[in-house]
C-alpha cells in the first residue's frame, strides 16, 4: 500500500503536512537525547520530565490520550508489525526508569546517538522540502501549458476577427483594384487564422496530456517519494532507538527486563505500517476524495461557420507534418533521457542500500542523488508526453507521417542580405535570423523553416567551395526560381499587373533618350527596350535574364548613365565613398569603413553584387556593390566601350544571375548609349542632393508587391518619412495613413 496508489492527487498537501509533522516530532529525539546526556546527578528526574513531554508530543500525532498507546503484556509480546507510534510510547515509558543510568551511558548517548539522529532528520527534512518544491514546479509546468493553450485561443480569436474585417472590406470595395487588394489581405488573414487555429488545437491536446500526466502519473510518484521519506524517517528512528536501547541494556542491568520488552516492541516496527495507518485514517474519516477534472475542448466561433477541426490545406499539411516529425524526434530523445535517468536512479539506490545502513551520511547522499535522478527522469517523461500528444494530434488528422528526407537545418544570423529559398524575399535587416540545411544548402527565414517540405536532396555534386561558393550552382538557381514562382502564385491580380513574367521590377521610362540612342547590351540577354521621349505612360518592360535564371526583386532605378568628357577626370571619378562598414575575409573580400574612399578597379557589370576596388593602402579585392556609392563613379572611356565592341553573349553563373545588379549596371543594360552626356537633373536629384523637403510627388503609378511597399498613383503627394533605408528606396506616407517604401525613381521633389 502506497500513498500514490491509495490516495488521491489532491491529497499531496495532507501527505506533506503529515511527513513534516512526523519529522518535526521525531527530530525532537535528538534534543531529548542531548539533554539526557547532560543530566548527570539529576538525570533521573530530568529524564522523567522529558519522557512525559515526549509522550505529550506523541499524543498530538495520535489525536488522543497518550496513555491509550501503552501496550499490555500480551500486546508487547506479540509478533505482529507495529507502526512507530506505539513503539515510541513504549520506549518513552521505559525511559521513565532510566533516571539511574551511569554518566558513562550519558556520554555515549551524546556522542553516538544524538548527533547522528539530528543529522539524519535534518537530511530527511531537506528531502521533504525538495519533493515539495518539485511538486510545485510540476504544477507550474502544468499551469504554463494551460497558459499556452489560453494564449493560443486568444491568438486564434484575434486572427479570426481580423479575417472577418478583411472579408467585410472586400465586400464593401467598390473598385476592382480595391477588391483585389482586400482579397489579398483576406487571403493572408485566412492563412494566419488557420495557423493560429491549428496552434490552438495542438495546445489543447498538449494541455490535456499534461493534465493527465501530472494528476495520474507524476503526482502519485511524488507522493510515493514522500512516503519513502517517511519510511526513511521511521527506519532512522528505529535504528537509532535500537542502538540507544542496546546501550541502555548493557549499562543498566537493573532494567534488563523492561529494556528487552522495549526492544521487542520497537523491533516490530514496519516502515510500511505507518503509511498504511495514515491511509486507513484518511479513508475512514472521509477526508480522502477526488473529483476528476474534465478534458479541455476547442472553443471556436460556430456562428461564423467555423468548426473545431484542423485546417488541412496544402501549406497547413506541410507545417503539421514538420511539427509531427520534430515532435517524434524530440519525443524519442526525451524518452531515451527518461530511461537513462531512471536507470541511473535505480543503480544509485541499489548502491546506497548495499553500501551502508539507512540513515547514515553516505547512504543519505546516495539516496538523495537517486531521488534527484528520478526527478530529472520525471521532467523528461513530461516532455515526452507533450511531444507524443503533438504527434498523435497531427497523425489523427493526416495518418501516419513518413519522415521522408528531412533537412538538417542549422540556425545562423545573416550578415549580408540573402534571398529566402522559400518565399524569395530578402533575409536581412530586422529579419536576419535564418536557417540553412547543412546537406543541400537550402536557406530560408526562421519563420519559413516550419513551412519547408521535408525533402532534402542531399549534397549538390556541382557545389563549389571557397570563393566560388558565392556563385552557387544550377540547383541553387532553380530553387530560387521556384521560390519566386511560388511567391508570384500567391500575388493578387491587381498586384500581379505590376510585375512581368520574368519577375523584374517595374522600370520608369528613360528621360531625354531616343530609341536610336539606346539599345540593350548583349551582356544582359536578348531583351529589348522601346522608349520615346514624348511617351508619358510606362512602356513595355524589357525581359532581362541570364539564361534560365531571372533577376530578383530590386528597387527600380533611374537612368544613372554618366560619362567622362575628359580623360583627365578618370583618375578622380574612380574614387567612390563607402556607405556602410563591411568586414571582409581578408583574402578575396576587403574590410571597409563608412566614409572611407576606395578606387573602383572593376565595377559590377555582371550583376553579381560585388565590385572590385583598391584601398588607400594598396589592398585590392571585392566589396558589396550596395555598400559603396556608385552614383559618384564615372568610369574612364576604356571601361565604357560601346555595345558593338562587347561580346554578343557572355554566359553567367546562375547564382550570380540571382543576385541583384547594382544601379549603374542596370542603367547600362537598359540604355547603353553610344555617346555620353551628363546625368539628367532629376535622375541625380534624389541620390546626391541634401534632402531638406518634406514631400514628394509620384511621377508614375506604382503597385507594391508586399505589405512593406506603398502603392501610389501618379500625382499622389507623399510625405517623406525616412530617406535612410538605401538601395534606391524611400519610406513614405499617404494622407490616408498608409505607409511603406517606394522607389525614388518614381517620385520627384515637390
Amino acid at each position: 500500500m502506497t500513498f500514490g496508489s491509495e490516495l488521491k492527487p489532491n491529497e499531496f498537501g495532507a501527505i506533506n503536512g503529515h511527513v513534516e509533522k512526523q519529522l518535526d516530532v521525531y527530530g525532537g529525539l535528538a534534543r531529548l537525547l542531548a539533554d539526557k546526556a547532560a543530566a548527570e546527578k539529576e538525570y533521573g528526574r530530568k529524564v522523567l520530565d522529558l519522557a512525559r513531554g515526549f509522550q505529550t508530543q506523541l499524543a498530538t500525532l495520535y489525536d488522543g490520550n497518550a496513555n491509550a498507546l501503552a501496550l499490555t503484556e500480551v500486546e508487547a509480546s506479540a509478533a505482529t508489525p507495529l507502526e512507530l507510534l506505539p513503539a515510541a510510547q513504549e520506549w518513552a515509558l521505559n525511559l521513565e526508569e532510566e533516571g539511574r543510568l551511569h554518566v558513562q551511558l550519558a556520554s555515549k548517548i551524546s556522542g553516538d546517538i544524538a548527533d547522528e539522529l539530528r543529522t539524519a532528520f535534518e537530511a530527511l527534512g531537506d528531502t521533504r522540502k525538495r519533493n515539495l518544491e518539485f511538486y510545485q514546479r510540476l504544477l507550474a509546468e502544468r499551469d504554463r501549458t494551460y497558459e499556452h493553450k489560453d494564449r493560443a485561443r486568444t491568438a486564434y480569436e484575434t486572427k479570426a476577427r481580423a479575417l472577418g474585417v478583411s472579408q467585410q472590406k472586400q465586400e464593401r470595395a467598390t473598385t476592382e483594384k480595391d477588391q483585389d487588394r482586400h482579397r489579398v489581405r483576406a487571403d493572408k488573414d485566412a492563412s494566419a487564422r488557420n495557423q493560429a487555429k491549428n496552434e490552438y488545437i495542438l495546445q489543447v491536446s498538449v494541455a490535456n496530456a499534461v493534465k493527465h500526466a501530472v494528476n495520474h502519473t507524476f503526482t502519485p510518484r511524488i507522493m510515493d517519494a514522500m512516503q519513502t521519506v517517511d519510511e526513511r524517517r521511521v527506519a532512522a528512528a528505529k535504528r537509532l532507538l535500537e542502538q540507544l536501547l542496546a546501550m541502555q541494556d548493557s549499562a543498566n542491568t537493573q532494567h534488563a527486563t523492561n529494556t528487552r520488552r522495549a526492544m521487542h516492541v520497537v523491533g516490530r516496527v514496519d516502515t510500511t505500517v505507518d503509511a498504511a495507518q495514515f491511509v486507513r485514517r484518511r479513508v475512514e474519516s472521509g477526508a480522502s476524495s477526488w473529483e476528476e477534472q474534465p478534458d479541455f475542448r476547442v472553443v471556436v466561433d460556430l456562428a461564423s461557420g467555423d468548426n473545431d477541426s484542423m485546417v488541412l490545406d496544402g501549406e497547413s499539411q506541410v507545417v503539421l507534418r514538420n511539427i509531427c516529425l520534430q515532435a517524434q524526434r524530440d519525443g524519442l530523445r526525451a524518452e531515451s533521457e527518461a530511461r537513462d535517468k531512471a536507470l541511473t536512479a535505480e543503480q544509485t539506490r541499489e548502491k546506497a542500500l548495499a553500501g551502508g545502513a539507512a540513515g547514515s551520511k553516505g547512504c543519505e547522499r546516495e539516496l538523495e542523488s537517486a531521488a534527484a535522478s528520478e526527478r530529472e527522469a520525471t521532467l523528461a517523461e513530461l516532455e515526452a508526453v507533450q511531444h507524443r500528444a503533438l504527434s498523435a494530434a497531427v497523425e489523427a488528422q493526416l495518418g501516419a507521417v513518413d519522415s521522408g528526407s528531412p533537412h538538417d537545418f542549422k540556425a545562423f544570423t545573416v550578415a549580408i542580405s540573402k534571398t529566402c529559398d522559400y518565399c524569395s524575399e530578402s533575409i536581412g535587416g530586422l529579419n536576419r535570423k535564418a536557417f540553412r540545411c547543412t546537406e543541400c544548402e537550402y536557406t530560408c527565414h526562421a519563420k519559413c523553416q516550419i513551412k519547408v517540405e521535408p525533402s532534402c536532396p542531399g549534397k549538390d555534386p556541382e557545389a563549389k567551395s571557397g570563393f566560388l561558393s558565392l556563385f552557387g550552382s544550377k540547383r541553387r538557381g532553380s530553387r530560387a526560381k521556384g521560390a519566386r514562382q511560388r511567391s508570384q502564385s500567391t500575388t493578387s491580380a491587381g498586384s500581379a499587373a505590376s510585375v512581368d513574367a520574368a519577375g523584374t521590377p517595374p522600370m520608369p521610362p528613360p528621360r531625354n533618350v531616343s530609341q536610336q540612342q539606346h539599345q540593350p547590351l548583349a551582356l544582359y540577354g536578348s531583351g529589348s527596350v522601346s522608349t520615346s521621349a514624348s511617351q508619358t505612360s510606362l512602356p513595355a518592360r524589357p525581359s532581362l535574364s541570364y539564361g534560365a535564371a531571372t533577376l530578383p526583386r530590386m528597387a527600380p532605378m533611374p537612368d544613372l548613365t554618366a560619362t567622362v568628357g575628359r580623360a583627365g577626370m578618370a583618375h578622380d571619378t574612380a574614387l567612390v565613398p563607402v556607405l556602410y562598414d563591411f568586414e571582409g575575409d581578408g583574402s578575396t573580400t576587403l574590410s571597409v569603413k563608412s566614409g572611407e574612399r576606395v578606387r573602383v578597379v572593376e565595377p559590377d557589370r555582371d550583376g553579381s553584387g560585388w565590385t572590385e576596388v583598391t584601398l588607400a593602402g594598396g589592398q585590392q579585392g571585392l566589396v558589396p556593390t550596395s555598400y559603396v556609392d556608385m552614383t559618384a563613379y564615372q568610369p574612364p572611356p576604356a571601361a565604357l566601350m560601346p555595345p558593338q565592341s562587347q561580346p554578343q553573349s557572355q554566359p553567367m553563373p546562375e547564382a550570380r544571375a540571382l543576385m541583384p545588379p547594382p544601379a549603374h549596371a542596370l542603367a547600362f543594360a537598359l540604355t547603353a548609349p553610344t555617346q555620353y552626356s551628363a546625368p539628367s537633373e532629376r535622375s541625380m536629384s534624389l541620390s546626391t542632393r541634401s534632402f531638406a523637403d518634406e514631400y514628394v510627388v509620384a511621377l508614375y503609378d506604382f503597385a507594391g508587391r508586399d505589405a512593406d511597399e506603398l502603392s501610389v498613383a501618379k500625382g499622389d503627394r507623399i510625405r517623406v518619412v525616412s530617406r535612410e533605408i538605401g538601395d534606391g528606396w524611400i519610406q513614405g506616407a499617404l494622407p490616408d495613413g498608409r505607409e511603406g517604401r517606394l522607389p525614388t525613381s518614381y517620385v520627384r521633389e515637390q
